[in-house]
């Protein structure tokens, strides 16, 4: 039986079906390295990874534990990296600097599932392809257009009528959609434990529960002191990759990131009848909208579903009424299905809806903000931070360096947060209606 209130971590069902995490313990001792990340998550573990087969010295910190943030709590699908396509990436910075950011997006599924069989990742990761299913014709030409510009960097996105999307997806709501046949599903808590493993035999040294205090440059600006409150790390370069869960220890980023709650529920396993008629092809779904609705089958097939929730970091029982009520309009035949688990954490939101990359002082590299799309694009984000520490060019540090906008009354985020939810949620009625 679910308790309440709910945590977001421990009640998850990637919480319940997860591998073992590596042993680790927290920082007791004062050494030495030559790159320290904090945050044992997608991003920072594959950093992690990156600079170990290139013989750097690496130590990960971590607050809690391995994956206790986003990492261990998102929802699993790997699609695109980023909310924006192409044409509004050359935009935002300029054709020289997208061009290599839009290459790593078009690749960004196939390198997390190469990754999974380069490493041997034990994550229940299946690549069926993600549904995007449009609720009006405006949101399906958008979809269309999209498509048209990853076209021309060599992205085939597959255009789904009104009969394949209802057969795809098993669901009669959508007008119609595209099909990303690239993209897929992990169990991403055990995906990111094992990148911990991988990073272990590799020769990193991770730490947990060791939350980072302080942050204090060197004299000559050519390396760190790490601090926890029992001991310290003193590096030439500090990664931080935090995310959501992000605080002021570097001064004014937390300003950078809002963190919106998003929530999940699972059903018990569904019967072969219903996994005949629900994502028969077990491809993951989206309902784009403005406040978008996602799903996919784990590996029990149980069904999960994903929204928006409440702005703290505790769950209720009523929290999730919202969540089962949209399902449920995606899918009548969930309406007798039990629901088993209950989980939820945080989404780290940008300004301007992208991530960001940069270094607010030498050697302090600063990579996170995914609004949403954290497997994917902190998988990549992770190389390309490597990438930078080691030199190694454009082409595989294709995150252009950036100088994120604050939220000006960050203070009030919860506030704004609940007033954008209910605009949003009001514009996706009105859209609905115009067709």
């Amino acid at each position: 039986m679910t308790q309440f209130p709910i945590d977001g971590f421990t009640s998850s069902l990637w919480y319940a079906t997860a591998v073992d995490a590596p042993d680790t313990e927290a920082l007791t001792e004062s050494i030495q390295a030559d790159v320290v990340i904090i945050g044992a998550g997608i991003t920072g573990l594959n950093a992690a990874i990156e600079l170990a087969q290139n013989q750097v010295n690496v130590v990960v910190l971590d607050a809690g534990v391995i994956a206790g943030g986003a990492s261990g709590r998102n929802g699993g699908q790997v699609n695109l990296g980023l909310n924006k396509g192409p044409d509004g990436l050359i935009e935002h910075y300029g054709e020289a600097s997208a061009t290599p950011l839009i290459h790593a997006i078009c690749r960004t599924p196939d390198t997390v599932f190469d990754r999974i069989r380069q490493f041997g990742i034990n994550c229940d990761a299946e690549q069926n392809g993600w549904i995007q299913g449009a609720v009006s014709l405006r949101g399906l030409d958008a979809m269309r257009a999209q498509a048209d510009e990853y076209a021309r960097y060599g992205l085939s996105i597959e255009e789904l009528s009104k009969a394949e999307v209802d057969r795809q997806s098993g669901s009669s709501q959508f007008v119609g959609g595209v099909f990303v046949k690239q993209s897929g599903s992990i169990q991403p808590l055990s995906y990111t434990r094992e990148l911990a493993r991988v990073a272990i035999e590799a020769g990193v040294s991770i730490y947990t529960h060791s939350l980072v205090e302080t942050l204090r440059q060197l004299a000559n600006h050519n390396g760190w002191i790490v601090s926890t409150a029992l001991a310290s790390v003193t590096a030439n370069h500090v990664l931080v990759c935090t995310n959501g869960y992000t605080d002021d220890t570097v001064s004014g980023l937390a300003k950078k990131v809002v963190p919106v709650r998003s929530i999940q529920v699972a059903t018990e396993p569904l019967s072969e009848e219903l996994q005949a008629k629900i994502l028969p092809n077990r491809s993951t779904v989206v309902d784009k909208r403005r406040m978008i609705l996602y799903g996919r089958y784990d590996r029990d097939n149980r069904l999960t579903m994903g929204d928006r929730g409440p702005m703290r970091d505790q769950f209720c029982e009523d929290d999730f009424a919202d969540v089962k009520k949209r399902a449920i309009a995606l899918y009548p035949e969930l309406s007798e299905v039990r629901w088993d688990y209950h989980w939820g954490g945080r989404v780290a939101i940008t300004k301007d809806y992208l991530p960001f990359l940069f270094e607010p002082a030498r050697h302090l590299h600063v990579g996170m903000g995914y609004n949403g799309r954290g497997v994917g694009m902190g998988t990549m984000m992770g190389m390309a931070m490597a990438a930078r520490v080691l030199n190694l060019g454009p082409d595989k540090a294709f995150m252009p360096e950036t100088s994120p906008d604050e939220f000006i009354f960050h203070a009030l985020h919860e506030i704004g947060a609940e007033v954008v939810i209910r605009w949003e949620m009001l514009m996706d009625r009105i859209d609905s209606m115009r067709g």
